[in-house]
């Protein structure tokens, strides 16, 4: 997703102030699924505890006394909602995209451990209420219901452009092209350390949240990710 924003004053206020996160640029945080209903069928053991807000401890199996214990920034149990990993995890970051900075929030994990629950959700295009309030919405429609939110009470004019694209088995897929035979090629950016150019990838703009479910309804559609009995 890519956002120029121009607003003469108030952006030149925002842009001037202190960044809040400065000396925590990289946080990571967990979030522990639980048991489906195969694996409750076949009587699974939960192996992962949840001893405090920033600790788990892990079992090798259910009979072992031997443990590990792991500290993160935040971790969200087996009851954790959707809003509450959203408000905690990327609500802050909200004001830091438009104080200029550049955000990243991507979900790691092994097939069926809930990524796409987690940062899609079950109701994108449903969503017809607040990003804050209660349901299965993951956190790619909140974040975008929260920043079309941001702009219009800061009444700022801005363009947003829109690109959804897919890494699998490494192949790059744009979800959004409706042309298959254009191939997509990275580089590295030489005039940005770390960053990357995609050549051929479709930018697409829009102006209300409403514009972005769709698209994120047409991409899911597109999408290659095979279902398997990890997430059943």
């Amino acid at each position: 997703m890519a956002m120029n924003t121009s607003s003469g004053a108030n952006n030149n206020a925002s842009s001037q102030q202190p960044r809040k996160i400065s000396n925590q640029n990289i946080q990571v945080y967990v979030r522990v699924r639980p048991l489906n209903a195969r694996e409750r069928c076949i009587r699974s053991a939960e192996v992962i505890e949840t001893v405090s807000h920033r600790e788990i401890v892990a079992r090798h199996t259910i009979e072992s006394k031997l443990t590990k214990k792991f500290t993160f920034d935040r971790v969200f149990g087996t009851d954790s909602r959707q809003a509450d990993v959203y408000s905690t995890v990327v609500a802050p970051l909200i004001e830091e995209v438009l104080s200029g900075y550049n955000c990243t929030v991507f979900a790691y994990g092994q097939t069926g451990t809930g990524k796409t629950h987690t940062m899609v959700g079950t109701e994108c295009a449903e969503l017809k209420s607040s990003w804050e309030d209660d349901s299965d919405i993951g956190i790619i429609p909140r974040a975008l219901s929260h920043l079309f939110d941001e702009l219009r009470m800061l009444e700022m004019e801005f363009s947003m452009r829109i690109s959804y694209l897919e890494l699998y088995n490494e192949e790059l897929c744009d979800l959004l092209s409706s042309d298959d035979s254009v191939k997509i090629r990275i580089f590295d950016d030489s005039t940005k350390k770390g960053s990357v150019i995609i050549q051929g990838l479709e930018e697409i703009p829009v102006h209300s949240k409403d514009d972005v479910y769709k698209l994120l309804e047409k991409g899911k559609e597109r999408r290659k990710t095979a279902t398997t009995l990890m997430n059943a």
